[in-house]
């Protein structure tokens, strides 16, 4: 076991604390079906992207739209079958309640919110999501955006991860990474620079001593 301390934790959204996989999958699925795409190369990036950036990459140009992009999203937030809470998550939002924390996410701020809500989860003290940078993961924005809403600097923060995009982006703004082996496998995990893998929260145990977090991994 390893102990890391910090004195702020961030937390990816989709994968980490909610597990969309399914239904994130799903819906994409069936999009690039529509627009006669390869459904697997489609699916293959969509973990830890804005989905703004997904259209843009594989969709035609009517799909390239911040209005289209919103459209889409709002057609399946709703959908809840597959959706539930990552192993862990809420004893581990429980345990950072009153320390400082906040939610990075490749996501919309609807789709955020949307999703914690329907598996129980409480909302962010503070959240960065997609609308709230300029690049998307693997940059470094969001989650330097995120520790600076927590008055930290990255260096003194830890970083949840799930997808290589999102550790990748975590790592480049110099948190300490622990990634979920929830929908990535573990040697893209690695590759990406994790600097801890754990199966998801439930292997995780996070303790607030009022001036530090511990984190035992």
């Amino acid at each position: 076991m390893t102990v890391i301390v910090a004195k702020g934790v961030l937390f990816d959204m989709d994968g980490t604390l909610v597990d969309t996989t399914a239904c994130v999958e799903r819906a994409w699925r069936d999009k690039a079906i529509l627009h006669g795409l390869d459904e697997e190369l489609v699916v293959r990036g969509v973990h830890g992207r804005p989905t703004i950036d997904m259209l843009r990459a594989h969709f035609p140009p009517e799909c390239h739209s911040a209005d289209h992009a919103h459209a889409f999203e709002a057609a399946f937030v709703e959908v809840r079958e597959g959706v539930r809470a990552v192993p862990g998550a809420h004893a581990a939002l429980a345990a950072v309640a009153d320390a400082p924390w906040a939610v990075v996410t490749a996501a919309s701020g609807m789709w955020a919110r949307k999703r914690l809500s329907q598996v129980d989860l409480p909302p962010p003290p503070h959240l960065v999501a997609a609308e709230d940078v300029a690049l998307g993961k693997p940059d470094p924005e969001g989650y330097r955006r995120g520790a600076r809403a927590l008055g930290l600097d990255p260096s003194e923060t830890v970083a949840f991860e799930d997808s290589p995009l999102g550790v990748m982006a975590a790592v480049a703004a110099g948190a300490t990474v622990v990634a979920l082996l929830t929908s990535s496998p573990r040697e893209r995990l690695e590759a990406a620079g994790a600097h801890h893998i754990v199966e998801d929260l439930s292997h995780v145990a996070i303790t607030n001593h009022g001036d530090q977090i511990s984190i035992a991994v």
